[in-house]
C-alpha cells in the first residue's frame, strides 16, 4: 500500500516529478563534470609543474651555494652512495633523486660545464610521472643549445672530449638559463674522465607537496627529517617553482570546493520549492489521509521516500552524464602522461550519499509544513 501511494503521487503529478529529477540530474551532471575533469586538471598541472625541472638542490653545509649554482672549483666531493640513501627514506617529502656530478670545462677558451648524471629510484616511485630527468647512456652525450654551437655538432654527430669520444645523442632546445652550457654525460663516464671514481658534488631532487600546509610547514618537514638522515648537508629550495606548484594546486582544490558547495546549495533550493508546493497543491489529500488514521509518520515518509528516490535515479543518471562527458569533451587536452584518461568511481558513492543527504535535508523545511496541516480544518473546508 505504502509505495502503491507513491507510484500513485508520481503519477499524477508526473510533470513536476520530471522536472524535479531533470533539475537534480543536470546539477548532479555538473557535480560530476567537474569533478572528474577537476581531478584531471589538477593532475595535468603537477606534469607541467613537474616538468619545469627539479627544484631542490642537495650540497654539504661548508659549500656556498653560488658555488654550486656556477660550477665553481670551490665545490666539495662526496660518495654518489648518498642519494641511495636519500632513496631509501620515503618519509622524505622529496623524490626523483638525480646524483649529479659537474665541473668546468675548456672547450678553445669557452667554459662548458661537463654534468655527469644518474637518476636515482625511489621504492615508491610511479612509473606514471616519472623522474623528469632523463638518464644519459654510457658513450653518449646530451648537449645544451649552447654547447652544441660552441662544440660544432648536432644530433648523430660525434665530439671529442678530454681525448674520449662520445655520440651526441640529443641537442636540447634553448632554455635561456645555464643549462645551455652543459654537456650531460653518464655519470660513469664523468668520473672517469675527471678520475673521481664514486664521487659527486650535489644531488637534485623534486619537492613533492605531500605533508599539506603551507610552504613554511613542507620546508620545515623536509628539513627536520633531513638533518637526522644527513647531518651536514644543507638544501636548496628553488623557490619559484615550488610556489607556484602550492599555488596551482590550492587553485584547483579551492575551484572544486565552491563549485560543490554551489550545486548543493541550488538543489537544496530546488528540493524546498518543489516541496512546499507538493504540499500545498496536497494539502487537501494529506489531510483526509491524516483524518483516516494514515498518521503523521506515514505521510512524511511518503514524501521523504518519494524525494530520496528521485534523488538515487538523478544521482545515478547525472554522475554518468557528467563523467562520460568530461571524457568526450577534455581528455583530448589533458596532460596525463601513462595514467589514461577514465571515469573515476571511487567518487560514485560519495555522489550518491551527498544527493541522498541533500535531498532529505532539502525535505525538512516542507515537513514542517506537513506537521501544520490541521485535518480537522481541512474536513470542514470540504
Amino acid at each position: 500500500m505504502f509505495w502503491k501511494l507513491i507510484l500513485s503521487q508520481i503519477r499524477h503529478s508526473w510533470k513536476s516529478s520530471f522536472l524535479v529529477l531533470l533539475a537534480m540530474t543536470s546539477l548532479v551532471s555538473l557535480y560530476a563534470y567537474v569533478l572528474n575533469t577537476g581531478t584531471y586538471a589538477q593532475r595535468s598541472m603537477q606534469l607541467i609543474m613537474k616538468n619545469m625541472g627539479l627544484n631542490q638542490r642537495l650540497v654539504p653545509e661548508s659549500v656556498d651555494t653560488i658555488d654550486s649554482l656556477l660550477c665553481s672549483d670551490k665545490q666539495k666531493l662526496f660518495p654518489e652512495e648518498t642519494t641511495e640513501t636519500l632513496a631509501s627514506h620515503i618519509e622524505l617529502p622529496s623524490r626523483y633523486y638525480l646524483s649529479v656530478l659537474q665541473e668546468q670545462y675548456d672547450a678553445g677558451g669557452r667554459k662548458l660545464i661537463l654534468t655527469g648524471i644518474k637518476p636515482v629510484e625511489r621504492p615508491d616511485d610511479s612509473a606514471e610521472k616519472g623522474n623528469p630527468a632523463k638518464p644519459v647512456k654510457k658513450g653518449t652525450v646530451r648537449l645544451g643549445y649552447e654547447s652544441s654551437k660552441v662544440l660544432d655538432v648536432r644530433d648523430g654527430s660525434a665530439v671529442e672530449i678530454c681525448g674520449n669520444s662520445f655520440d651526441v645523442a640529443k641537442v636540447d632546445d634553448e632554455t635561456g638559463d645555464i643549462d645551455d652550457w652543459r654537456v650531460y654525460m653518464n655519470l660513469s663516464d664523468t668520473q672517469r674522465i675527471l678520475k673521481k671514481p664514486g664521487k659527486i658534488n650535489c644531488v637534485l631532487s623534486f619537492e613533492c607537496l605531500f605533508p599539506g600546509g603551507d610552504m613554511k610547514h613542507i620546508h620545515e618537514y623536509q628539513r627536520t627529517r633531513l638533518e637526522k638522515i644527513l647531518p651536514g648537508f644543507k638544501q636548496i629550495n628553488l623557490e619559484k617553482i615550488a610556489i607556484a606548484r602550492h599555488q596551482s594546486r590550492n587553485m584547483t582544490d579551492s575551484y572544486l570546493y565552491f563549485v560543490s558547495i554551489l550545486v548543493t546549495i541550488v538543489m537544496l533550493a530546488v528540493i524546498v520549492i518543489n516541496g512546499i508546493q507538493e504540499v500545498e497543491d496536497r494539502k487537501y489529500e494529506t489531510g483526509i489521509l491524516l483524518a483516516v488514521g494514515a498518521g503523521y509518520c506515514r505521510i512524511i515518509a511518503l514524501h521523504c521516500v518519494k524525494m530520496l528516490a528521485l534523488a538515487l535515479i538523478a544521482g545515478v543518471a547525472g554522475f554518468l552524464l557528467g563523467t562520460y562527458a568530461s571524457l568526450w569533451t577534455i581528455s583530448p587536452f589533458l596532460i596525463t602522461n601513462t595514467r589514461q584518461f577514465a571515469v573515476n568511481w571511487h567518487y560514485f558513492c560519495p555522489t550518491m550519499l551527498i544527493i541522498s543527504m541533500t535531498a532529505i535535508i532539502g525535505e525538512i523545511i516542507p515537513i514542517s509544513g506537513i506537521l501544520r496541516i490541521n485535518p480537522a480544518i481541512i474536513l470542514t473546508e470540504h
